[in-house]
């Protein structure tokens, strides 16, 4: 009988890399992971959200990695189940705010301004995060940078920042011309999900305790590193919860 792996599908629109890029570090993942679990799994990356649901409606991706927008914008189509939270390399922890910033001399209003993120690919959870601006239409880029310059030097433009970008905001050079506008409650940076009823509770338990125990496993550290990663621990089911009621209001 020839074995079927259980795919886990790697998800991270507005991330640098291509599957072809980021092919060694899942593979790296995959072994990891099904050598802890005791199961067959392999991993792919996708870099788009389009890629990402193309690759989910296969049966055997029963398990998605991906950034909180993306699991809010397909939970109920595909029928996602959130399991697990991932910690970031970056040291910010499982959960982050999102920060909307703007130039100082904004008007109160900031009509006609524009928004940028690089959670823009789903324009809903950036206005989810962004109160001031619940109608502001979404521009979805990576260029921060150059997106908060612009800002600070008066462009009629707005941005939103995740965790580690807020947090190196006052070293930027111009940061005195930006201001933040508003900043969101914690909700989770990536989580684990299972898709549909693909994955059964027994092997599902096996795979949530072999990724709890990869942080403690020297070998399996260059495979979390390969994926930006520092660990993966338990849901906090109440940030995920003010999340989706923030996704619910916007629109």
């Amino acid at each position: 009988m020839l074995l079927v792996a259980i795919t886990l599908v790697v998800c991270a629109p507005g991330y640098p890399g291509t599957p072809a890029e980021a092919q060694p570090a899942m593979d790296a993942l995959a072994r990891a992971l099904g050598s802890a679990a005791h199961l067959s799994i392999q991993a792919v990356y996708e870099e788009t959200a389009e890629g990402g649901l193309k690759r989910l409606e296969a049966p055997d991706a029963a398990l998605l990695l991906t950034p909180l927008p993306f699991f809010l914008d397909h939970e109920r189509r595909i029928a996602l189940a959130a399991r697990m939270m991932a910690v970031p390399k970056d040291g910010g922890g499982p959960l982050q705010k999102w920060t909307l910033v703007a130039g100082t001399d904004h008007p109160g209003g900031l009509e006609g301004y524009a928004l940028q993120s690089t959670a823009g690919f789903s324009p809903r959870f950036v206005h989810a995060m962004s109160a001031p601006l619940k109608d502001a239409k979404v521009i979805d880029s990576p260029a921060v940078l150059s997106g908060l310059r612009r800002a600070a030097n008066g462009e009629r433009l707005a941005v939103l920042l995740d965790g580690p970008q807020a947090q190196a905001l006052s070293t930027l050079p111009f940061a005195q011309g930006l201001a933040p506008l508003s900043t969101s409650a914690p909700v989770p940076v990536a989580l684990v999900a299972t898709v549909g009823k693909r994955l059964d509770e027994r092997k599902w338990k096996a795979v949530q305790t072999a990724l709890l125990s990869l942080a403690g496993d020297a070998s399996a550290r260059e495979a979390l590193d390969g994926v930006r990663m520092t660990a993966f621990v338990a849901l906090d089911r109440a940030a995920l919860s003010t999340a989706r009621a923030a996704y619910e209001k916007a629109r």
